[in-house]
This record gives structure tokens, sequence and C-alpha cells, in this order.
């Protein structure tokens, strides 16, 4: 099968700039082989910086790339450059690319007998693969019948699991904490204060553990866990400088962990549901003369109401009131205890009480998402038209549609998003692309001019150009006027490139005449040397003059470089005596800056 087509602005779309050149080098480089197509999924090796190349994994349908993952450790927004690379292969070599067979059609033609033979085989050869056998079939047995089910259902309760697990050792733990709160000590007060954050991002990789605990429902070991990390952190945190206030936002991770292991504990009896909210008070009360009040509130609530709430058995039971899942005025915390809530119920795959709740409390946007997940789409399109108002609402919801493989439906909710009110140029370029692949070219150019009008760039500039058609030289003008409209650091880069994209020299100049960085005026001025030589020269020395009349010697180098600028602007207009001149005041106006002097010797 032929893969859907898609285009370079969608991939620069889902890359940080510095991710899309990188993955344009490697493909240069020719890092990308092994390319080969199963059905709708693509594989691809690419080679990196390890020994063994990374795998690529890009799922398509008929919107266009549906999914793409990469086994590289990149975490740091949007698409890796291995996965670019590989996509900028595809789009520009597709002879590259290897069809073969899927793997529903290599199994086909095989009988029992030599599927288990090789199963056993790949087994001897990978230990792993039993482990994901096994998986697989638990997996099976328990999503056989409903799909969602209660925690009364499980084969193993919460609390008979909980005997089953060691103790967590708190001796340990606090060791740990002091450990860490104590890190600082060799080291002087004046260092030490820069390296509080570290000391609280330490605590927090300890911190992560209890989720390991949280997920498993083993909310004693979870309690047990935060008690000796908070018990020892109260005691200690006033020994860090809390200037710049990480450590006492700490508190806030603490509170938060302790209303999900209080969630997770739900076979604790009444008596110990008081004692570990009295903990809290207590600790809450030390806290308290720091300024920090309200740590633990959500916590408290999550404890002591546990999941035997009456309102919030109601709401789980589908009641929807004014208040919530509360008996009289939600408090101030009710939010986060919703979403604490929620996030448990996905974890024990409660679909439906989840779905009860989030619309009990008012969380729309997770209701519908979860609608999605459940794989109900169209009742999900339904509510999510119906009650969502928020363009990034509208965009999780279709971008799930999209991963499930249901663009039309995705298409649906991204218009409705369209016309919401609030910020939606994410919205807008991500319905751009998928209305462009999907053949609605109306949508598509209607919504990267949205997108460009709130969020302009070059390479959405270049996406409206190549949707226009014969309408370009209208949108030209009005897009153009807009850009020279918008005022704002932010937006100089965007103005600049497409100013000098389009050859418009004063509108890139006037762009640059405001307070920008020096990279952009650079551009700007190699850009207009030729044209606009008086331009530079005024800038460029206006700069250089800034830096020496200061004396800050540790930029000269960057007021060299502007008078060498301005130099080739002289020569440019055939002023080169003027240029001596000017250069020869510099020296005698500033001749005891010995370093200066040194290094105007390569302006000759």
């Amino acid at each position: 099968m032929a893969l859907p087509s898609f285009s370079e602005a969608t991939i620069r779309r889902q890359a940080t700039p510095e991710s899309f050149s990188r993955g344009e080098s490697y493909y240069s480089d020719g890092a990308v082989f092994a390319l080969i197509q199963r059905g709708n999924v693509l594989q691809a090796d690419v080679a990196g910086s390890q020994f063994e190349p990374y795998r690529v994994r890009i799922t398509f349908d008929e919107g266009g790339v549906a999914d793409a993952f990469c086994t590289c450790p990149y975490d740091w927004g949007g698409w890796c450059k291995h996965i670019i690379a590989t996509l900028l292969t595809c789009l520009r070599e597709p002879d590259l690319i290897e069809e073969r067979p899927t793997l529903v059609e290599l199994l086909a033609g095989l009988d029992p007998e030599q599927l288990r033979d090789i199963l056993l085989r790949l087994a001897a050869d990978s230990p792993g693969v039993v482990d994901g056998i096994e998986r697989q079939i638990m997996l099976g047995e328990a999503t056989t019948g409903e799909a969602t089910m209660s925690a009364s259902e499980t084969a193993v309760s919460p609390k008979e699991a909980s005997r089953r697990r060691k103790q967590v050792d708190p001796r340990s733990i606090r060791y740990q904490v002091d450990a860490i709160l104590h890190s600082l000590d060799h080291m002087r007060r004046s260092v030490a204060y820069w390296h509080v954050n570290d000391v609280v991002s330490e605590m927090r990789q300890l911190l992560y553990q209890v989720q390991g605990f949280i997920e498993d429902r083993d909310g004693r070991n979870a309690l047990l866990f935060l008690e000796a990390v908070t018990d020892e952190y109260v005691r200690g945190w006033t020994g860090l400088d809390d200037s710049d206030g990480y450590a006492s936002a700490f508190f806030g991770e603490l509170g938060a962990a302790w209303t999900a292991a209080g969630l997770a504990a739900d076979d604790l009896t009444s008596e110990e549901r008081d004692r570990w909210a009295q903990t809290l008070t207590q600790w809450q009360a030390e806290i308290g003369a720091y300024g920090i009040d309200e740590a633990f509130d959500a916590a408290q609530a999550a404890i002591l109401q546990g999941w035997d709430y009456p309102p919030l058995q109601r709401a789980m039971q589908g009641e929807i009131t004014d208040v919530g899942a509360w008996e009289d005025e939600a408090p101030w915390f009710a939010g986060e205890l919703a979403l604490a809530r929620l996030e448990a119920l996905e974890r024990q795959g409660r679909g439906e009480e989840y779905l009860r709740l989030a619309k009990a409390e008012g969380q729309f946007g997770l209701y519908v998402l979860m609608l999605a997940h459940l794989g109900r789409v169209e009742e999900a399109v339904d509510e999510g038209l119906r009650l969502l108002d928020q363009p990034s609402q509208f965009l999780a919801l279709a971008d799930v549609l999209r991963q499930r493989h249901e663009p039309a439906a995705a298409l649906r909710v991204a218009k409705r998003g369209l016309v919401a009110e609030g910020p939606k140029g994410e919205l807008a370029a991500w319905l751009s692309d998928l209305a462009h692949v999907m053949g609605d070219e109306a949508v598509a150019l209607d919504a990267a001019g949205a997108a460009f009008r709130e969020i302009p760039s070059l390479p959405a500039y270049q996406r409206i150009q190549g949707l226009a058609g014969e309408r370009w030289p209208e949108m030209r003008e009005e897009l153009l006027g807009h850009l020279r409209a918008m005022s704002g650091y932010i937006w100089s880069e965007a103005q600049v490139d497409v100013f000098l994209h389009e050859g418009l020299l004063d509108d890139a100049i006037d762009a640059v005449e405001k307070d920008v960085s020096y990279d952009l005026i650079e551009r700007v001025m190699d850009a207009a040397l030729a044209d606009r030589p008086e331009w530079v020269i005024r800038v460029a020395s206006r700069q250089a003059e800034r830096i020496i009349n200061a004396g800050k010697s540790k930029y000269y180098h960057h007021a060299v470089d502007w008078l060498r600028r301005a130099q080739m602007a002289y020569q440019v207009e055939g002023r080169e005596a003027e240029w001596r001149a000017y250069l020869a005041e510099i020296r005698d106006r500033h001749g005891r800056k010995y370093k200066l002097m040194q290094m105007l010797r390569t302006l000759g």
C-alpha cells in the first residue's frame, strides 16, 4: 500500500527548530537505513550516538502520520531528530522504502504447532519474550467480560495484596532524606544558595519512588514511605536558603503525593484514617508558621473520606449536583482532589465511574477524553461538541481521536474548536495539516491563516502560500499587513524571517529598530549591506560605540564585529577615507584601552 501523503510543514510543526535542523543533517548524512514498510507501519534504523542504531516506528492512517516512536531517550518536546530524519527520507527518497508483508499476513498460513515452535525459539533467544507472553495472557484473562471492573471484582483485593508485600523500611528512607538535606553542609553558605534547587531535585527523585506503590495500589507502603520523607523534610527544610521559593514549593509536591497515596490506601480503618489525618495536621501547623498554609488540605480530605464518602459515591453513580462530590459548598481544593480521584480511577480501570465523576465535577475535558480512550468515538464527538468551549480542549480531544485512527472524527472536532473563543494557534496549525492530508483544502487554508495570524513564522507563511493557489497575491498582502501591525519582541524573529524572505528590506529594518537580539540585527545588516549601506553604518557604529564607551572589555570582540560591518558598508559606498578617519577617531578617544587597541588592529 502507498503511504498517505504528508508535507515538510507537517514535520516542522511537530519538531523544535533545533530537532528539525539536526534531523535534516542526519538525513543528509545518510543515517537512515533499513526502511521497511509493513501495511500502515514504517520501521527504520537510524545511526546515532550509540553503537546500536535507534529504531524508529511510524504508524500512518488516512490522515497521515498517526503516531511516531523512537527508542532514543529524547524527551524535550516534539519529535526527535531520528523520527524527523526518517520522515524526510520517506518524503524525499520514497524509493528507499522496502515493502514487506504485515505480521498478520506472515502468520496467516501457519498452523498452531508452527506458531508454538516459533514462540519457543524466540523465547529461547530472548528471555524477556516469556514475560511479555505471560503479561498478554494475563491481560486477556483480566479483560474477558466487562471492559471495566470495580475494585471489589478484582481477583485479589487491595487488602490481601497489601499483606503479601514486604513493608518498606522507613529508616532507610529517613537516612536518604537526611543525606540530601545536608549535602550542602560542606559548602560555604554563599555557594550553597545556588544549589538549593539541586537539593529539591534530589528530593523529587526520591519522591518518584512512591509512585510505584501507588500504581500497585499498595497504599499502606506509600503512606509509610511518605511519612518518612515528609517528617524528615519538615524537620530539616528550614536549613535551606528559600530565597527563590524552591524549598517551600516542594511541599506542594508532597501534598499531591499524599493525596494519591490516600486514595490508593482504600483498606484503611477509620482509626487509621484519623491518625494519618492528625499527622498531616501537625505538619501543616509546623510549616504554617512560614506561610505555607494549604499544602495538605486535599490529602487530608482524601484520607478521611476515602472512597466511601456518600457524596462521592453518589457522584460516581451518576448523580449531578451544584456542589459536585461534596455535601455542601465545595472547598478551594475540590478541583485538585477531583483530578487525583480521576487519576486513581483511571489507574484502576474503573472507566464508567471515571466518566460519572468527571461529569459530576464539571471536568468536561477529561470526560470526553475518556470517552474517546474507551473507544466510544461517536459519543465522544457528540459530547465534545456540546460541552467543550476552549480551543485547547478541542485540540486534546481531536488529538486522541487522531491517535485512535479516527481522522474524520478528529477533523470534525478540530473544526469546531477553530471557532471557539481563546488562543487557537496550535489547534489551527494541527487542523491545517490534517485537513490538507484528507483533501479538505478550504479548511486547510483557513486554518493555516488562523495559525499564522496568532503564531507567525516563515514556515507558517510558506504553508499558506502552498495552499492558497490563485488567492496567494491577495492573501500575501493581507498577511504582510498583519505582520507589520504586530508589535513586541517575541514577534521580531518571524517579522525578519518573512520580510527578508520576501526581499522587503525596509520592513525588516523597521522590525529591528526596536530592542531586538544582536543576531536579528546582524541578519538584517548582512541582507541590507548592498542596498542600505548608510543604515548599516549608522546602526553598526552605534552598537560598537555603546560597548566601547561603557568600557565593557569582555564584550570588545562584539564591538569589533560591529565595526567590521561598518567598514564593509563604508567600502560599498566608496567612502574608505571616511572609514579611516572614523577608526582613527576611535583610537584617539580610547587609546588607553589597550585590549581594544590590540583588537582594532584586525581592522587595518
